[in-house]
């Protein structure tokens, strides 16, 4: 009998992640894989990505739209409560043994909320992890308590999950599935990149993705300005930019990255979004990526591409040597691109895990015992076992 493992996308970042896994289940003799496509995927102005998993060969089981271009904290409210029942009357036609979400947005919390609601497991990939300047962080614990079934990147993210409560024999280290998609992509050459997207590839280069973090120490608009001065104060160097992710303000980051690329047309690029094969190609053709996106502390690394970590959106993550995390302000900033501009390429250690993850992940979902609904008991740490 196969196993229906429900897969929920609502990025272009977590279907990059996400990719593996779900060929690896549609390709299962053991498994259906239904597809579950929502969030900026299904926005114009994010560039419908949606296209791309279509691309993939992928059939989706739903397409979900939640947002309706209100960035305020109100109106993200406001539309992830009106996304639950969508989410659950998708869950309940589609009837999974279980529900894989990845990461930490308010789109992946919508659904392992709802899935809890109409009593289906929710596997939990990427948990235990640490963003201190994001919302992200409550919201990837809530998860976390929300799920499972737990697939987490490093040794110390398992022992994280353990210490929120979770039995220890439903976590699992099974490592990053960003080493899967970087050991698997036969990467764009530097022609491909400029003709596919337009962007120059002068040296020296930076990749820059900034999103929005609102518990960072610094109003979101101040560390913008600092960042995009200290990219301007390194003589000579071009700026290729991507959009931001549709979090809470969004809409003011968009607006003065779309100035700044105005004011400098010499010297900037605009992508909206790359594509994973798209973005890592770019990547490791660059000599620097700046910004406070997760690809600072994860691809990047990975691929020995010194990088650049403005803000605390990030902070709590493994950081590796090739990362800078300078003061938030335009001298210091400008002063660590500097800094790694003149250092050599250096690839992470396997911090994240060996290749493999979507095999892994697959067999931990076939295997697992997933009861309808997932009663579970808190594991206290002190006794080590159930109170």
């Amino acid at each position: 009998m196969t196993r229906t493992i429900a897969v929920f996308t609502g990025t272009r970042a977590d279907y990059g992640l996400l990719r593996g896994l779900a060929r690896a289940i549609d390709a299962s003799p053991e498994a259906e894989l239904a597809l579950i496509v929502s969030g900026s995927h299904l926005s114009t102005e994010h560039g419908t990505t949606s296209g791309e998993i279509a691309q993939d060969g992928l059939s989706f089981a739903a397409e979900i739209p939640i947002w309706s271009g209100d960035d305020t904290p109100a109106g993200a409210a406001r539309d992830l409560g009106a996304a639950l029942p969508r989410y659950e009357e998708a869950l309940e036609r589609i009837a999974p043994d279980v529900l894989v979400v990845l990461g930490d947005r308010l789109e992946a919390f919508g659904a392992a909320t709802a899935a809890t609601i109409a009593g289906i497991p929710v596997a939990h990939i990427h948990g235990g992890e640490i963003t201190e300047g994001a919302m992200d962080d409550s919201l990837r614990h809530a998860i976390t308590k929300l799920s499972y079934l737990h697939l987490t990147s490093t040794a110390s993210h398992r022992d994280r999950v353990i210490q929120l409560g979770e039995d220890p024999a439903r976590v699992h280290f099974l490592g990053a599935p960003v080493v899967d998609a970087l050991s698997e992509l036969d990467l764009l050459g530097a022609e491909q990149v400029r003709e596919r997207f337009g962007v120059r590839l002068t040296r020296p280069t930076a990749l820059v993705t900034f999103h929005p973090a609102a518990m960072d120490l610094l109003p979101t608009a101040e560390l913008l300005e600092e960042l995009l001065a200290g990219l301007m104060a390194v003589e000579g160097l071009h700026v290729i930019i991507t959009g931001a992710n549709t979090d809470i303000g969004s809409t003011a980051v968009r607006e003065r990255i779309a100035q700044f690329v105005a004011e400098h047309p010499d010297r900037v690029d605009y992508v909206e979004s790359f594509g994973q094969l798209g973005y890592l190609s770019t990547m490791a053709l660059v000599d620097v990526v700046a910004g406070n996106s997760s690809s600072t502390v994860l691809e990047a690394p990975v691929l020995g591409i010194p990088s650049v970590l403005v803000g605390d959106r990030q902070k709590g993550r493994p950081v590796s040597a090739g990362v800078r995390t300078p003061a938030p302000d335009r001298a210091s900033i400008a002063a660590a691109l500097d800094d790694a501009l003149a250092a050599p390429r250096a690839t992470a250690p396997a911090v994240f895990g060996e290749p493999g993850f979507a095999r892994r992940a697959l067999r931990a979902l076939l295997d697992a015992d997933l009861p309808h609904p997932p009663r579970k008991a808190f594991y206290d740490l002190e006794t080590g076992a159930h109170p």
